[in-house]
C-alpha cells in the first residue's frame, strides 16, 4: 500500500465496523472470513483500491443489516 497512514486508517475503520457487526449483529459477525487484526495487506498482494472496496462492502453490508434491524 502507497499510504501508510491511510492504509492504517482504513485498518481502523475496518475494526470498527466488524467490531460493529460483532455487538450488533453476533451471527453475521461469525460468517466474516477475515478479521482486520489478523490483515496484512502488505505481505498479501491486496491493493489499496481492494482493502477500501473491502471497506466500502463492509459499511454497505452493516447498513442493510441496521435497516432490517429497525424495520423488524
Amino acid at each position: 500500500m502507497q499510504n501508510v497512514e491511510r492504509g492504517d486508517q482504513l485498518m481502523k475503520e475496518i475494526f470498527d465496523l466488524t467490531l460493529s457487526f460483532q455487538m450488533e449483529f453476533p451471527v453475521i459477525y461469525d460468517n466474516l472470513l477475515e478479521t482486520p487484526l489478523f490483515i496484512n495487506y502488505e505481505n498479501k498482494g491486496i491493493s489499496e483500491m481492494e482493502f477500501e472496496e473491502y471497506y466500502k462492502f463492509l459499511k454497505a453490508q452493516l447498513r442493510v443489516f441496521t435497516k432490517g434491524k429497525v424495520m423488524m
